[in-house]
């Protein structure tokens, strides 16, 4: 069961549907409910904004931290490692 819920920045862009944006986090991405997903303006088609993403820390190592993203996997899984200059201020 994942651990603690912090924010991730990402990048953001549109969904298939309303209810969801695209977010890349290093090398996974997925498909996430925009509840989840922190943006300081909405993507536009094609387009993609700096966000943030809700995450679940996985396990902590020293500098890095191995997250499982909250939605349907697109590229790579819903796990990925991060650096810890990737966790977003709250």
């Amino acid at each position: 069961m994942p651990g603690k819920a912090l924010y991730v920045n990402c990048l953001v862009s549109l969904g298939f549907f309303e209810n969801e944006f695209y977010v890349v986090v290093d090398d996974s991405s997925a498909y996430v409910d925009r509840r989840n997903v922190r943006v300081s303006r909405a993507p536009e088609m094609d387009k993609q904004v700096e966000g943030q993403v809700l995450a679940y820390v996985v396990e902590e190592q020293p500098g890095r931290a191995l997250v499982e993203l909250p939605g349907q996997a697109v590229v790579g899984g819903l796990r990925t490692w991060i650096q810890q200059k990737q966790i977003a201020a709250s």
